[in-house]
């Protein structure tokens, strides 16, 4: 199995020469197994240079499974851009966590509503699915085990773990660490003390997400702010670096990729907090990879260094 990473930024786009290094699409990441399936988890801007790449492969009609993590707009804005979307021979699978009680097909809808697109979901060509994701019931999306999992973020998502060729990936986005239960209040007044039963669900989620990512190969995690900026911004639900490998760190985990980069983090930011913390994890046993644009990923037997797909790149 392998990971290709289409985009690597969290919040929203940010192409131009400040970025460039690093990449300005929002979050979409592509697992493929060694027998050419693949499944497509978030559907961020990354999604369409994903799109291009399959229509110069020929390959617009292969099935596809795309796995949402939410549904906040820097990881679905991506969907009415692709290009399986638009072929049909296509079909796309969709599977999501479902937000209270609108159904998921008429959210997914929504993306491409005549206000904000000029081709509604049901005009276009292909064929779409759509599946529920509940939290700790695995399922499967051709030759992948897929368990979802529960994470610390306003209004609700999910995590995967991905199981495919005798290996295993996490995908930890949108997150925060488990000081803080996020919910609508926060945003409007600010945090507030906790009880002791936001506690208690707020250690649930934590040794749940424990339990997940245990044993990984890779674990990619959302680490968009640094120390200094969550403790600005505590109640948004993201992660920083340090607290992704405080978590990974002793999980019997190989590698940790940091991901869902701040837009306001330039390339010669990135670079230092890839530095930084690749030092860091040396200390605690852990190969720590930056996410950018391009960057292929092997996993398992036989696995190679990272590196970049020709013509990928930002």
């Amino acid at each position: 199995m392998q990971a290709v990473f289409w985009g690597v930024r969290g919040s929203y786009p940010t192409p131009g020469p400040d970025t460039v290094r690093y990449g300005g699409n929002t979050a979409c990441v592509e697992l493929t197994s060694a027998s050419g399936e693949r499944v497509i988890i978030d559907a961020g801007t990354g999604l369409a240079r994903l799109g291009d790449y399959l229509a110069e492969q020929g390959e617009l009609h292969q099935p596809l499974d795309l796995l949402l993590s939410h549904l906040h707009w820097d990881h679905i804005q991506g969907l009415p851009f692709f290009a399986p979307c638009h072929h049909p021979d296509a079909n796309l699978s969709i599977h999501a966590l479902r937000p209270d009680a609108v159904k998921l097909s008429d959210i997914v809808r929504g993306v491409a509503r005549h206000e904000f697109f000029p081709v509604a979901l049901d005009d276009m060509a292909a064929s779409f699915h759509f599946h529920e994701v509940h939290p700790g019931r695995a399922f499967g999306a051709r030759s992948f085990d897929v368990r979802p999992f529960r994470l610390n973020h306003p209004f609700g998502a999910v995590g995967y773990r991905v199981i495919a060729d005798g290996t295993s990936c996490a995908y930890v986005c949108d997150t925060a660490p488990f000081d803080l239960l996020l919910h609508k209040k926060h945003f409007l007044k600010g945090p507030e003390p906790l009880s002791a039963a936001d506690r208690r669900s707020l250690q649930r989620r934590k040794a749940s997400l424990l339990h997940a990512i245990a044993g990984c190969d890779t674990v990619i995690y959302d680490t968009h702010y640094t120390q200094d900026e969550y403790a600005r911004f505590p109640h948004y639900g993201h992660s920083t670096p340090d607290h992704a490998l405080d978590m990974c760190a002793g999980q019997g985990i190989r590698r940790v990729v940091l991901f869902h980069h701040a837009p306001n983090h330039n390339d010669t930011q990135m670079d230092e907090i890839d530095a930084h913390y690749r030092a860091k994890g040396d200390l605690l046993g852990l190969e720590v990879v930056t996410a950018r644009e391009g960057m292929v990923l092997p996993m398992g037997p036989g696995r190679r260094a990272p590196h970049m797909r020709p013509g990928t790149g930002p």
